[in-house]
């Protein structure tokens, strides 16, 4: 017989399952008497033969330890000697590789997990140092004894970058990653943040707010993403399941939560309030960093093609960093990343006001007491930033995301023909993040796609060759809410205050609230801008502790 028949002739076997009775396939052979060429052929190619007391399930054990040996050194499966024949390494290693890519992958799975409690493997491959059991592949539980090593590790404050790096990279070829790859991406965040964590060990004491702003754009903003992807691979966690690693990766979690708040937003936080307090309480930004309000006059007003302008509420810049990398992978395009400094208060009714053209932004206190920022005296509310943007330019449009993704490609393209500023509203991340604040993560995923098919339609559909994503604010985002500071509390504002929420107040001219940043205001207006330190909140009812913006951190900036 040729190779592949004896496979099939065992694997069909083996399917059938373990209880010799009950299987149908091996009681077919029975009854044309084959059960003795069967067992035979058995013998040849996989060295397994007990003569009359053979069973299916010993047969199963035999492969699949003799299999493991291709990986993993003999002294570590001591006491097993008698379901393995070395010789026949090859055959079983290749029979098992095949099903594990194969079609019917899950009833091995439960196949491997009996055997591993009849022998007690798990308890066994515990006891084998991380470098000799990190190329073992067949049994699912290797994975949870790699994971479990390096996780207890972690919770008992030993984290080495480079052994989970290149762990993590021999894993994701081999056998059942997929089952545990939210585990094992989690903890390559958490050395990426360790990485970073010893590269600026010493701190951060940079004196000059424009040079803060430099090394967060180059460097720092990665401390965000490694967070962020740590809890969207966390939260993945929560729907996959695993008993021996739920708890540990718990204990992960709460390192990072220490590295990420504590340490990083809380010292860099520190550093840059400090850097920044004069500037914005003389002027109201950052000196020589590019101002979002600045943005219509320098990026759109002059350029000689039509240009398209993705606006995405809330879309931080460690976000845009994502995009720009992804859409540099997967696009012939010329793409750049910049940035620029958004209005005080990082809010949307600002930042999109800040984006329109304006000569001038003006403040009108509705008689609710709201306040409305407006352009040049037009109002910049949802409805009117098309009227705004006509003002300037005639063939000017403003479009919203949700709108034109469901239509038809001859319906879009109608509505930007002829048109020389085309502004797209898109709002993912604001949008989930305040119904939902656990969510905003993946949120942020679900944007980085949404803006990348929105530059597809812009390039194949509309013939745009200028697209510019930009964002009325970013945001903090912590998963375990960040202390309000118990000091903060309206009663501290004296009546004066005209508008607030956790990241910022407005008040009338002559407030001195203790404890609050003073921020220069719009010119011209009788209103003081003031702002919490670092990630401090505002004292306030309702929701909204883990996911905010309004302040003056780098992340809302």
């Amino acid at each position: 017989t040729d190779n592949a028949q004896p496979n099939s002739i065992v694997k069909a076997v083996i399917s059938g399952g373990t209880d010799m009775k009950t299987n149908e396939v091996f009681q077919s052979l029975v009854n044309y008497g084959a059960e003795a060429p069967f067992w035979a052929l058995v013998k040849q190619a996989t060295g397994y033969f007990e003569g009359e007391s053979s069973t299916i399930n010993k047969l199963v054990t035999h492969i699949l330890l003799t299999a493991t040996t291709r990986t993993l050194r003999m002294e570590y499966l001591a006491g097993l000697d008698g379901f393995i024949s070395t010789p026949h390494q090859a055959w079983c290693y290749d029979f098992v590789s095949e099903w594990i890519v194969g079609e019917n992958r899950q009833d091995l799975v439960e196949i491997l997990r009996n055997v591993e409690e009849e022998l007690i493997l798990r308890k066994r491959f515990k006891q084998v140092p991380l470098d000799d059991l990190v190329g073992t592949e067949v049994f699912p539980c290797v994975n949870e004894c790699i994971l479990t090593q390096i996780m207890t590790e972690i919770s008992n404050h030993i984290i080495n970058v480079d052994m989970i790096i290149n762990t993590v990279e021999k894993r994701r070829t081999l056998a059942w990653y997929d089952d545990v790859e939210c585990y094992y991406e989690g903890i390559l965040q958490v050395a990426k943040m360790q990485a970073f964590f010893l590269e600026h060990s010493a701190g951060f004491h940079t004196v000059e707010a424009r040079n803060i702003w430099k090394e967060y754009t180059e460097d720092y903003y990665r401390m965000d993403t490694y967070y962020r992807h740590y809890h969207l691979a966390f939260g993945k966690s929560l729907t996959v399941g695993n008993d021996h690693l739920d708890d540990l990766f718990k204990q992960v979690t709460d390192k990072v939560e220490g590295l990420y708040t504590h340490w990083f937003l809380g010292e860099l936080g520190n550093n840059w309030s400090d850097a920044c307090a004069d500037e914005l309480a003389q002027y109201g930004r950052i000196l020589l960093v590019p101002q979002q309000v600045d943005f219509y006059n320098q990026k759109v007003k002059n350029e000689d093609n039509r240009v398209f302008v993705i606006i995405s509420d809330a879309f931080r810049y460690e976000v845009a960093a994502s995009l720009a990398e992804q859409l540099r992978r997967e696009t012939q395009s010329k793409v750049s990343l910049g940035s620029c400094a958004g209005i005080f208060p990082t809010v949307t009714k600002f930042g999109m006001a800040a984006l329109l053209p304006h000569k001038q932004l003006s403040i009108n206190e509705r008689s609710n007491g709201d306040l409305q920022i407006l352009a040049d005296g037009m109002s910049t509310d949802a409805g009117n930033r098309d009227k705004v943007l006509k003002a300037t330019n005639s063939n000017s449009v403003a479009l919203k995301y949700k709108d034109i993704a469901p239509m038809r490609r001859a319906e879009r393209s109608a509505l930007v023909k002829g048109m020389d500023v085309v502004y797209i509203y898109h709002d993912k991340i604001d949008e989930t993040a305040h119904t939902s604040e656990k969510l905003v993560f993946s949120a942020c995923d679900d944007a980085i796609s949404e803006i990348k098919n929105m530059v597809r339609i812009i390039c194949n559909e509309f013939g745009g060759t200028r697209v510019l994503v930009t964002s009325d604010h970013g945001f903090l985002y912590t998963a375990k809410p960040l202390q309000e500071n118990d000091k903060v509390n309206r009663s501290d504002f004296g009546g004066k205050e005209v508008e607030y929420a956790r990241r910022y107040a407005i008040m009338q001219k002559g407030a001195s609230p203790e404890y609050l940043m003073p921020i220069k205001f719009l010119d011209g207006t009788q209103y003081d801008g003031f702002a919490p330190r670092e990630n401090i909140r505002i004292k306030m009812n309702g929701g909204g502790m883990n996911f905010v913006h309004g302040g003056i951190s780098l992340q809302e900036l």
